[in-house]
Formats: structure tokens, C-alpha cells, sequence
């Protein structure tokens, strides 16, 4: 699953991101890394941007780019 199939206050763990697309140096840089918990808190309107808690702060991502991150529940 990716972390764009997550529902709003569901709660996940990092397992993988691809890291060939472009911003997988970017999402390293925010915290996104293998083990980390990560909680959806909001979704847009048509379904992107959507909303996340991780490591104590709030990050949005585009579905496209959240699509590069494989979680577990």
C-alpha cells in the first residue's frame, strides 16, 4: 500500500520509497525513512494535496509524490 491509499487519522509505517523518482533526496531530507510512524490528518478536496503528521510536524505531498512512499499498517 501507499501512503496515498491512507484515510484521514489512520496511522502507518514506512517501509519503502522508491528512490528513483525525483524528490526521494527531498522526502530523506524531511524524515521520510524506513520504520518512521506517519499519520494522514487531512486529504484536499479532490484528493491532493493531502496531509500528514510526521516526527511532530505537518508535511504535505502531492499524491503523485505520495505514491513513491510503501507503507504498512
Amino acid at each position: 500500500m501507499t501512503l496515498s491509499d491512507l484515510k484521514e487519522n489512520q496511522m502507518a509505517t514506512i517501509t519503502k520509497i522508491d528512490d528513483t523518482c525525483s524528490i526521494s533526496r527531498r522526502l530523506f531530507d524531511l524524515g521520510f525513512i524506513e520504520g518512521q510512524n506517519i499519520t494522514c490528518i487531512n486529504v484536499g478536496a479532490f484528493g491532493s494535496p493531502i496531509a500528514y503528521n510526521l516526527r511532530g510536524f505537518k508535511v504535505a505531498l502531492r499524491k503523485k509524490d505520495a505514491d513513491k512512499v510503501w507503507v504498512v499498517l
